[in-house]
């Protein structure tokens, strides 16, 4: 121990400790609270039941009987069984939100052509410059617009509209359905074969606004204009995002032809673990020279070659007997035989010729035409062993 520091007694280093944990949670606690005190933007989302959500829009819907349902895939997923989108564009400062991509927003364009109701709630300058959907871009609150409510509004009992947003659509080619002293505020447009209805002023419809006079009346028309139809609210941009599988999101022959490609991988790998048939028992060693002979004669057989192995043979034994003699290699045969001066060598001789020329060509003359040939090559040889 370093000389000159005191011992702490074990009381005191319990209070220290103490201390020290009791800090340490207060610390963290605070932190806590400060996390659920802190002020969220208004996410505009059906499953926020807080002040800026929209689930009183959606339980209202419920309510009434409307077909409601909340739509949380990529709008690629987008099909007939879908009527209205309600698309409420979240706050750019909102960290919640998913931003939608080229895709999403071409697949959304798709589905509003082919003839999609859409519902937008919002305003985005940038994607109006874009050309996205056409919508229209925003301005400042004016003074000189005559308040008006379209028929449909005003058979649902819309009366008065106080709106609370301070921005209004600028005037142009689209059709007014709501407007009031300030400006234009909601207006509606054909895309397509579908239909367009941008309203400005999302804050009136949230949990904190939408109980005021005429608000609900306003909210139940503009998502639904007729009964029966399917209404869902986009989910995605707001960060409910059910997770999508590949073999979903492919195109559907292409997912087709990858299952078929993985069944035929499966046939060839069971096939390759079954045996269908004996196994190949390879011969034990190398094949010796009689099996040589064997199959060189099975080959000689199959080619009808024993008239011509007789007649080979024969004229070895006659090339023999002439050098053997002095005489010519051509040289004619009842000269050769004459020559012959031992009665057993010409009459095996003649015998010889005889069976090569005029006897028939099987198994048991060819054994005697070679023997024959073999044993006069040997009697009329001079030197070593006869060459056949």
């Amino acid at each position: 121990m370093i000389a000159g520091l005191r011992r702490l007694p074990r009381l005191e280093l319990a209070i220290v400790v103490v201390a020290i944990g009791v800090l340490t949670f207060l610390g963290v606690e605070r932190e806590r609270v400060a996390e659920r005190t802190q002020v969220q933007p208004d996410s505009y989302s059906t499953h926020d039941s807080t002040s800026g959500g929209y689930r009183a829009w959606f339980e209202l819907l419920q309510r009434e009987g409307a077909r409601v349902e909340r739509f949380e895939l990529r709008p690629v997923f987008l099909d007939r069984s879908v009527q209205t989108l309600v698309w409420a564009d979240p706050l750019p400062f909102d960290p919640r939100q998913q931003f939608p991509s080229e895709s999403d927003v071409r697949a959304l364009e798709g589905w509003v052509r082919d003839g999609g109701r859409l519902v937008y709630l919002g305003h985005d300058d940038n994607a109006a410059a874009q050309g996205i959907l056409k919508l229209p871009r925003s301005t400042k609150s004016e003074t000189n617009e005559k308040p008006f409510v379209a028929p449909q509004f005003g058979a649902a009992g819309v009366r008065r509209y106080p709106a609370l947003s301070v921005l209004r659509w600028r005037s142009g080619k689209r059709t007014t359905l709501l407007a009031d002293a300030k400006g234009i505020l909601i207006v509606t447009y054909p895309y397509g074969k579908g239909q367009v209805v941008a309203a400005i002023d999302e804050p009136s419809f949230t949990n904190a606004n939408i109980g005021r006079p005429d608000f609900a009346r306003l909210a139940y028309a503009l998502a639904q204009p007729k009964r029966g139809a399917t209404i869902a609210f986009n989910e995605s941009v707001h960060g409910f995002v059910t997770p999508e599988h590949w073999w979903a999101v492919v195109p559907r022959p292409f997912a087709i032809a990858i299952w078929c490609a993985i069944a035929i991988l499966l046939s060839a790998f069971a096939a390759a673990a079954l045996r269908l048939g004996p196994p190949v028992v390879p011969q034990p060693g190398d094949p010796t020279s009689a099996a040589f002979l064997d199959a060189l004669a099975a080959l000689f057989e199959r080619g009808r070659a024993t008239r011509k192995a007789l007649l080979d043979a024969a004229g070895s034994a006659r090339r023999a007997a002439a050098r053997a003699l002095g005489l010519p290699d051509d040289t004619a045969l009842d000269k050769i035989a004459g020559a012959i001066e031992e009665p057993e060598q010409r009459r095996l001789f003649i015998e010889l010729e005889r069976i090569s020329r005029n006897g028939s060509p099987n198994e048991s003359n060819l054994v005697r035409g070679v023997a024959l040939a073999q044993r006069l090559r040997k009697e009329w040889t001079t030197h070593g062993r006869p060459r056949y």
